[in-house]
């Protein structure tokens, strides 16, 4: 996994304190809740728009371009939709995987085409049938989904834990896209030892 960078180091040390000493934390229970009905309360035209923002601002990362091997991950229904972004990566001719839940709340990414098979997955999102599982070790790039993020990388994911027990496994670039009212300059929220920070934060309501 790369190296924290000194700010990333500092602000994990200031959570610690946070953790030890308490503080004017939000659960992140309430803010799952706010940032699900954040994204929810969007209407279709918003949320088309905000889809076509993310596909040009993910595609036009360096990193992306220069990828062979992208994971991706299939949006479940409050999320912007992904299957632009998958489409395109496979018309890039780039190495697509996707995420599959194993046991023990760990997952592996399996690759995928445009003849590849999904079946819904008991919590509710859809997975590939099939398809090669990739080392973490081949994978260049990583969309990382969640609900709500910091400017600095921290995420709330959808509380499984899933992405924080791979995440430490790749040594790839790690984005997540996000909107400006599930955005935080700061973690209100209690940060955990295990919770994973990603490289970059894209807001996609932001012309920046």
């Amino acid at each position: 996994m790369k190296a924290l960078s000194e700010d990333q180091s500092s602000r994990k040390g200031q959570h610690s304190v946070l953790l030890l000493y308490g503080g004017n934390m939000t659960t992140k229970l309430s803010i799952r809740e706010q940032a699900s009905a954040n994204l929810s309360g969007m209407s279709d035209m918003m949320k088309t728009y905000l889809m076509q923002n993310m596909v040009k601002k993910v595609t036009a990362l360096p990193a992306w371009q220069q990828a062979k091997t992208v994971a991706l991950t299939m949006s479940q229904d409050e999320e912007l939709s992904t299957e632009l972004l998958i489409q395109i990566a496979l018309l890039q001719n780039k190495i697509v995987v996707l995420p599959r839940v194993l046991p023990k709340r760990q997952m592996e990414f399996t690759t995928i085409n445009r003849e590849t098979v999904y079946a819904r997955h008991k919590f509710g999102m859809l997975e590939p049938v099939g398809g090669r599982v990739v080392s973490p070790s081949e994978i260049d790039f990583v969309l990382v989904p969640g609900l709500a993020f910091t400017r600095h990388g921290d995420r709330i994911g959808f509380g499984g834990g899933y992405y924080d027990r791979w995440l430490p496994k790749v040594k790839a670039i790690k984005v997540s896209t996000t909107v400006t009212k599930n955005l935080y300059e700061q973690p209100i929220w209690p940060i955990e030892e295990t919770d994973q920070v990603v490289d970059q934060v894209i807001v996609l309501d932001s012309e920046s």
